[in-house]
């Protein structure tokens, strides 16, 4: 039943609504970066290197 359900639904329409809201996130966030101040871009462009990950962090 399940799989006439699915095959029955017409999805043409989740993929153009899956791809706007693709690219609206990316202009977003296209957005946020090219207002971001010099001091703030300094800040954020180690982030990820900035020490070293704890994958397994002791319980104590």
């Amino acid at each position: 039943m399940m799989k006439e359900v699915v095959r029955a639904m017409e999805s043409g329409a989740l993929a153009y609504i899956g791809l706007f809201a693709f690219i609206v996130a990316f202009t977003l966030i296209l957005a946020r970066v090219a207002i971001m101040k010099k001091r703030e871009r300094e800040e954020n462009k180690g982030l990820p290197l900035d020490g070293p990950a704890e994958f397994y962090p002791e319980q104590n």
